[in-house]
């Protein structure tokens, strides 16, 4: 058990934490779960698709965002004019700014990817030099513990799509496998000031959702996640899609 300042960044809301100690806890499924349907809107919990688990697309998901700069940063838009860059693929990732309602044009025949709230935490930190492993711990482990800790307290979930709620949210719970990448060094700017533009190690947590592909035409997805055990607020975020 240890205790670490840590800027906690979760969905671009940036919030100082000081001395906060880390309880970790399981990533249990609910056990009342179900499996979806094949007409349910979204792939299973457990479901390889695409090549990827739901944790390991949650880390493409930050390796993407983590890749523009402040404008263009992808968590920080408020229209939907930046969720088109650099997406290709069968997967197309959806992000933005809390309390915002983004207007999106997605290619015909892909799988949108995004969370209800989510949580990343890196290392080294170029402010805070002194929070590192303990003695014999690794970098993966370090890094887990700290957003297994944090994504234990995310409530307040729910995921609509056109008017339908999907059940059994609770169970999209997920931690992506350790992965390294350069962020944008002018991320430290407006939101994280551990990002330095070097090499780093990362880990990245939440409730994560891949959807079948829509139906062509339009679309309305409305994602809510909270942890109101760090702070009172939402990240609640409308899509208004246009399937091509």
């Amino acid at each position: 058990m240890k205790t670490r300042k840590i800027i906690i960044n979760i969905l671009g809301g940036v919030i100082m934490v000081s001395a906060l100690i880390f309880v970790v806890e399981s990533c249990k499924k609910d056990s009342t779960a179900v499996t979806p349907a094949a007409t349910s809107p979204v792939y299973a919990y457990d479901a390889t698709n695409y090549g990827k688990t739901n944790a390991q697309w949650a880390a493409e998901w930050w390796k993407w965002n983590l890749q523009f700069d402040c404008v263009h940063f992808p968590l920080r838009d408020t229209t939907g004019a930046y969720a088109n860059q650099n997406q290709s693929g069968s997967v197309f990732f959806l992000s933005g700014r809390r309390g915002h309602t983004l207007s999106v044009t997605v290619p015909a025949g892909v799988s949108l990817f995004l969370p209800l709230i989510t949580f990343e935490s890196d290392y080294p930190c170029a402010s805070d030099t002194s929070s590192h492993p303990a003695p014999g711990e690794s970098v993966e482990h370090f890094l887990t513990t700290m957003t297994q800790a944090n994504v234990a307290a995310m409530d307040q979930l729910s995921l609509t799509i056109d008017g339908d709620s999907i059940a059994h949210v609770n169970n999209f719970k997920v931690l992506s496998p350790l992965f390294t990448m350069t962020a944008n060094a002018d991320l430290a700017g407006c939101y994280d000031d551990c990002l330095n533009g070097s090499l780093q190690s990362f880990v990245g947590g939440g409730y994560f959702f891949m959807l079948r592909p829509l139906s062509k035409g339009t679309h309305t997805i409305h994602r809510v996640g909270g942890a109101s055990a760090l702070f009172p607020f939402l990240y609640d975020i409308t899509y208004h899609i246009t399937q091509q």
